[in-house]
C-alpha cells in the first residue's frame, strides 16, 4: 500500500503538545474551485529542498488532516517551477498543527502569510473555505475527514517566488488565541556542492581488521 507516515506536533489550547502517528494514503488538492488528487509520495516534512537553478514558485496551503482525535489543521508549501501546474508541485508539509475543533468558531480570522527571497504575501482564512463536500458531520457535530485523507486548500493568490539559495517562511496566525505556527524551508540548487573536494568512499575498519575487497 502506498502511504506516508505523518507525525505532526499538535498544540492544544493550553499549549500541550502531542505527536500522533497519522497514516496518509490519499491527498486532495483544492485550488480555484477545482480539485485533483496528488501522488502521496510527493509529501515531505523535510525543512530543505533541492531545486533546479533559477526561480521557483512557492504557494502556501492550508492542510486538513484526518486524525483519531479529530481533524487537524496545519499548512504546507507547494513548490514548483514557473509555468508548471500546481498539481505537479512538491508538497512540503510543516510538522506543526492545531486541532480543528479549537479554531472552528473563529476560523475566518486565521491568517496565512508567506515570505521567500524578497517577496512576501498573505491571505485570510475567510478567502479559503474548507471543502464541505469532503467533510461530514459526526454525532458530536464536529467536522471530520475520511480516514487516511489530507486535503490541501491552496492559496494561489499568496504565491511568492525566489531562487536558490533562499528560504521560505510560512506562518499560520491565530489572533483570537494569540498564537502562531511557523515553518522555514530552505532551498538548495542542484548545481551547488558543499564539498570543496568530495572524498572517495572507503571501507570501515572493524575490530578484526580491514574488510577484504572482493571487486
Amino acid at each position: 500500500m502506498t502511504h506516508y507516515l505523518f507525525r505532526p506536533h499538535v498544540t492544544g489550547p493550553a499549549n500541550h503538545v502531542t505527536t500522533p502517528d497519522v497514516i496518509i494514503d490519499r491527498v486532495s488538492l483544492r485550488s480555484g474551485g477545482e480539485s485533483s488528487f496528488l501522488p502521496v509520495h510527493r509529501l515531505s516534512t523535510n525543512d530543505a529542498l533541492q531545486v533546479f537553478a533559477g526561480p521557483v514558485e512557492v504557494t502556501p496551503a492550508i492542510a486538513l488532516v484526518a486524525a483519531g482525535g479529530g481533524v487537524l489543521i496545519g499548512f504546507a508549501l507547494l513548490v514548483r517551477q514557473p509555468g508548471e501546474p500546481l498539481a505537479k508541485a512538491d508538497v512540503m508539509v510543516a510538522r506543526s498543527a492545531w486541532r480543528f475543533r479549537n479554531v472552528v468558531d473563529h476560523l475566518t480570522s486565521l491568517q496565512l502569510s508567506t515570505s521567500a527571497g524578497d517577496s512576501e504575501s498573505g491571505i485570510s482564512m475567510s478567502q479559503l473555505t474548507p471543502p464541505a463536500d469532503f467533510m461530514d458531520r459526526t454525532d458530536g457535530d464536529e467536522l471530520a475527514l475520511p480516514r487516511g485523507t489530507m486535503v490541501l486548500c491552496a492559496a494561489t493568490d499568496a504565491t511568492v517566488s525566489c531562487a536558490a539559495p533562499a528560504q521560505a517562511i510560512v506562518q499560520l496566525a491565530d489572533p483570537e488565541l494569540e498564537r502562531s505556527l511557523t515553518h522555514t524551508l530552505g532551498f538548495e540548487s542542484v548545481d551547488s556542492d558543499r564539498w570543496a573536494e568530495r572524498p572517495l568512499p572507503r571501507y570501515a575498519v572493524g575490530p578484526v581488521g580491514d574488510v577484504e575487497h572482493y571487486i
